[in-house]
C-alpha cells in the first residue's frame, strides 16, 4: 500500500511512496504519470519505467523483448572500469547500482537517492548523490535530473562506452536515456539548431534536443513527446545527442562519453545536470529555447 506524502506547491502534482516496494510515484491532475523503482531484481538501475504526458499519452517502453536492460527513462554508465554496468544482468557479470537511502522530498515533487555501483565481486566502484524533482510546465512538466559522482575508493576509475566508429555506428552511448514507446517510429528532432531527421541528429552536440512521435491510435494527428536539455554547467556541454529510431527501437540519449572516456581521480567530483521536458503536441522551437534558458543556461 503507498502512503501519500501530501501535496506539492505546484498546483495539481501529487506524490506517492512506498519504501517496502520501493516505488516513487507522481500524478498530475489526478492522472498518474510517472513511476520511479530501485528494487526490481532484474534492472541494473533505478528509472521511471512510466513516464506519461499530461495529457495520459504513454511516452516510455519499460523491460522491451529486444533490449530487456532498456528501463524506460533511466542513467546507467556503460563501463566502469571495463566493467558493464549497462547489460549486466543479462550480458556477462552482474554489476549493478545498489540505492543506499531514498527520501522523498518534504516540500517538493521529488526524491533524494544515494547509490553505489557495486561490482560482481562486491567491490563499490563509484558513489552517486542523485537529486529529482518535478514541476508543471506549459503544457508538460519538467524533470529535473543531477547526478553527483565520487570515488568509493582511493584510485581513480575511468568510465567508458563502446567507441563509437563507423564499425559501430550506434556505440557512444553512457549516460541519461529515454527509450520511446513503439509510437515513436519515424520522429521529428527539434533541436536549437533546427530540426532534422533522427539520422541527422545523431551525435550532434546541441543544448536542447527533443523527440517527438505521432500517436497512433487517432484519425486526426497527435503527437507527444521529451525534450533533453543540458545543463550549460555540465562537463563537454553542449552535450552530443543519439537519437536512434531503428525498426524496433527508438531512443533518445545525452552521450556524455562519445568523443572519449572520463577518468574521476580521487578528490574530485563529477556534476551532471539536465532537465526533461515532456509534453503533448508537437515540439515547440520557441517555448524549448526559453525552458532551456530559464532552467539550464
Amino acid at each position: 500500500m503507498l502512503e501519500a506524502k501530501g501535496a506539492e506547491k505546484a498546483l495539481g502534482l501529487q506524490t506517492n511512496f512506498s519504501e517496502e516496494e520501493g516505488l516513487w510515484e507522481l500524478s498530475l491532475n489526478g492522472l498518474k504519470v510517472l513511476e520511479y523503482v530501485y528494487r526490481v531484481p532484474e534492472d541494473p538501475n533505478p528509472s521511471f519505467r512510466l513516464v506519461k504526458t499530461a495529457g495520459g499519452q504513454n511516452i516510455t517502453l519499460y523491460h522491451p523483448w529486444d533490449h530487456p536492460w532498456h528501463t524506460g527513462l533511466f542513467f546507467s554508465w556503460k563501463y566502469i572500469n571495463g566493467l558493464n554496468f549497462w547489460e549486466s544482468m543479462y550480458h556477462g557479470k552482474k554489476n549493478f547500482a545498489v540505492t543506499d537511502s531514498f527520501l522523498p522530498m518534504k516540500n517538493d515533487a521529488g526524491f533524494r537517492q544515494e547509490l553505489s555501483y557495486v561490482s560482481f565481486e562486491g567491490e563499490t566502484l563509484l558513489k552517486e548523490s542523485r537529486v529529482v524533482r518535478v514541476e508543471q510546465e506549459s503544457a508538460g512538466y519538467l524533470i529535473h535530473w543531477y547526478g553527483s559522482f565520487t570515488l568509493a575508493g582511493k584510485s581513480s576509475i575511468t568510465l567508458d562506452r563502446t567507441e563509437y566508429t563507423e564499425m559501430t555506428p550506434w556505440g557512444g552511448y553512457a549516460g541519461l536515456s529515454c527509450r520511446f514507446d513503439r509510437n515513436f517510429l519515424g520522429p521529428v528532432i527539434t533541436t536549437n539548431l533546427g530540426s532534422y531527421t533522427a539520422e541527422q541528429a545523431y551525435a550532434k552536440p546541441f543544448k536542447w534536443c527533443d523527440y517527438t512521435g505521432k500517436l497512433d491510435g487517432y484519425v486526426e494527428e497527435k503527437w507527444a513527446g521529451v525534450c533533453l536539455m543540458d545543463h550549460s554547467s555540465n562537463l563537454r556541454h553542449p552535450s552530443p545527442m543519439l537519437t536512434y529510431d531503428y525498426k524496433d527501437l527508438q531512443f533518445l540519449h545525452a552521450a556524455f562519453l562519445l568523443d572519449q572516456p572520463y577518468v574521476l581521480h580521487r578528490g574530485e567530483t563529477l556534476e551532471l545536470n539536465y532537465t526533461i521536458y515532456v509534453h503533448d503536441g508537437q515540439a515547440d522551437s520557441h517555448l524549448l529555447h526559453s525552458i532551456w534558458k530559464n532552467v539550464c543556461s
